[in-house]
């Protein structure tokens, strides 16, 4: 889910590189098997004399011996396939040419409506208009500057008519590519759909396997994701719809490391040991090393990781300080707080949102990040929203039996 815009960009560049590679040998494939046959079949009608054929073997052979070094160039370098793609456009405009002056076919020109046609197979916007507009140029010179040939001669009206059919093609080619863009998003679209169900999926089993250990924290990892979000839509840097939803999975598992973390300690109604707190505190390592080995969650290593350091360098795994503690995990510190701070457990009463709010201003600038000041207070109704809305006695009693 990390950065789901930026994967489905790479997913989306993935796909089209790909069809690039399969596209171009396929159209490599079906020019050697056209020239092959047009050199075949012209060469018997010109051996039998028979008047079938006006061909230039010449230009057609020159053709073929292009189209095998082009063959042996991709096949024995090791070129970007995007370069590949300009190799074998240009060729394309090539062919029209010389077939334009060997095929012996009075229409021969009508070759050239072909570029824009194959163009637009790639699906890429520039490649159609710059290559089409290449071999608009190519058409152009050709019709006007060698206009005649042993069997047919055009007037100014064939020629004119001949690029505005070429434009009429090119236009078509155009809708064909915006259709095949909308193929491109539709499948990656499914794709990125599908990666973030299961995500999704992976992420309530494990506060499913979390929340199963220690009742008293019920519902703890929702409620801190919301927060967190809450918090994070006041800041600039969290505009952005996928960094929330980046941030509110952070927020769902950053206490996943606490299943490696006995019940005994976890539910333990008095003060824990200075052993005990030891051990409670490598639920962070311990939870980055879970995320880090899933993908698709590798980028929330660092919210599971850094959300108990403090602002002052007091805090672990690490005791990194200030703005070397990553956003998503100062965000994250405020939220697991407040959550902490007004839920019941085994130890101790819940503080009411007022006290909550009043200990985490206490905090700022010591426990947590003191640039979230006003963040903080502008976001101070959700946060009792939420809390109001997971507090609910009824609600709280059917989300329990609903998980029993």
């Amino acid at each position: 889910m990390h950065k789901i815009a930026t994967e489905k960009e790479k997913l989306l560049q993935k796909l089209i590189m790909n069809y690039h590679k399969n596209l171009n040998n396929q159209i490599l494939k079906i020019s050697l098997i056209y020239i092959m046959l047009s050199i075949g079949w012209n060469s018997i009608f010109q051996w039998l004399d028979l008047p079938y054929s006006r061909a230039n073997l010449s230009v057609l052979l020159l053709c073929f011996s292009v189209l095998s070094i082009v063959l042996l160039f991709f096949r024995y370098t090791d070129i970007s396939k995007k370069f590949k793609t300009h190799v074998v456009l240009l060729f394309v405009i090539f062919v029209g040419i010389s077939l334009y002056f060997g095929s012996g076919y009075s229409e021969a020109w009508s070759y050239f409506l072909l570029i824009p046609i194959i163009n637009s197979l790639y699906g890429e916007r520039m490649l159609l208009i710059s290559y089409s507009l290449l071999g608009l140029l190519s058409l152009s010179i050709v019709s006007i500057g060698f206009p005649m040939n042993s069997y047919f001669l055009a007037d100014n009206i064939d020629i004119s008519n001949r690029i505005l059919l070429y434009i009429i093609v090119t236009t078509f080619s155009y809708l064909l590519l915006s259709k095949l863009n909308m193929l491109y998003d539709k499948q990656v679209n499914t794709v990125i759909d599908s990666m973030e169900t299961t995500l999704e999926q992976v992420v309530q089993s494990f506060i499913v396997a979390m929340e199963a250990k220690d009742l008293y924290t019920f519902g703890h990892s929702e409620r801190v994701s919301q927060y967190a979000v809450a918090l994070a839509k006041q800041l600039p840097e969290y505009q952005d719809k996928q960094k929330l939803k980046h941030l509110r999975l952070c927020g769902l598992l950053h206490d996943v490391g606490k299943i490696n973390i006995s019940e005994q300690i976890l539910t333990k109604p008095a003060k824990l040991t200075d052993t005990e707190y030891e051990i409670i505190k490598t639920h962070t390592s311990f939870g980055a090393q879970m995320v880090e080995k899933i993908e698709g969650l590798k980028g929330l290593k660092n919210g599971v990781l850094y959300h108990h350091e403090r602002w002052d360098g007091k805090g672990y795994p690490t005791g990194s300080k200030e703005n070397a503690i990553p956003l998503e995990a100062r965000i994250l510190a405020v939220a697991d707080a407040f959550d902490a701070m007004t839920s019941t457990r085994a130890y101790r009463n819940e503080l009411t949102t007022e006290e909550a709010f009043q200990e985490l201003e206490d905090g700022i600038g010591t426990q947590f990040d003191p640039n979230f000041s006003q963040a903080l207070e502008a976001a101070k109704l959700e946060f009792i929203k939420i809390h109001s809305d997971f507090h609910d006695p009824f609600d709280e009693l059917e989300k329990i039996t609903s998980f029993l």
